[in-house]
């Protein structure tokens, strides 16, 4: 025979355990943006003006990219000149992405991946690189705030 003392010690070990099976939400996936935007439009831009090994082409540096010539996923293949692989595009895509995801459009402008390059003049924040462009009208500027647009928050309806 069961006793009450049992029972509700049985109950509670079934309430504690029940608990701690409680499944969590996986987590939400990096933000990449349109990959093909990227390679086309964004990438290019990044290689001629930012991925030199004593700037963005460095493993220390808070925005640190890839580029053919350059820094390499694999340390061996570094000064090889060939196209990147798809695992070092999407991280550099990743990397980028990370500044603008969760932005509106209102804001894009002011995400610091497009205003540290942007000359004071025109409204940048200050880049040790100097200024990589003179205004928000340069192409290459465009370029990369078209691929930041892909990963910003959704318009509210």
């Amino acid at each position: 025979m069961i006793t009450p003392r049992a029972l509700v010690s049985g109950i509670a070990a079934a309430v504690a355990l029940a608990a701690c099976v409680v499944d969590e939400p996986p987590p939400a996936p990096l933000a990449e943006g349109d990959l093909g935007v990227f390679v086309a439009a964004a990438q290019p831009v990044l290689d001629a003006r930012c991925a030199d090994q004593t700037c963005h082409g460095h493993a220390d540096r808070p925005l640190a990219l890839y580029s053919p010539g350059r820094r390499r996923a694999d340390p061996a293949r570094t000064f090889l000149d060939e196209p990147l692989t798809a695992a070092e595009v999407v991280a550099n895509a990743r990397a980028v992405a990370a500044f603008g995801h969760g932005l509106s459009s209102e804001e894009l402008d002011d995400c610091l991946v497009l205003r540290k390059p942007l000359a004071l003049a025109a409204g940048g924040a200050g880049h040790a690189g100097g200024a990589q462009f003179a205004g928000r009208d340069e192409r290459d500027y465009q370029a990369l705030r078209a691929f930041l647009a892909t990963v910003m928050s959704p318009e509210e309806p």
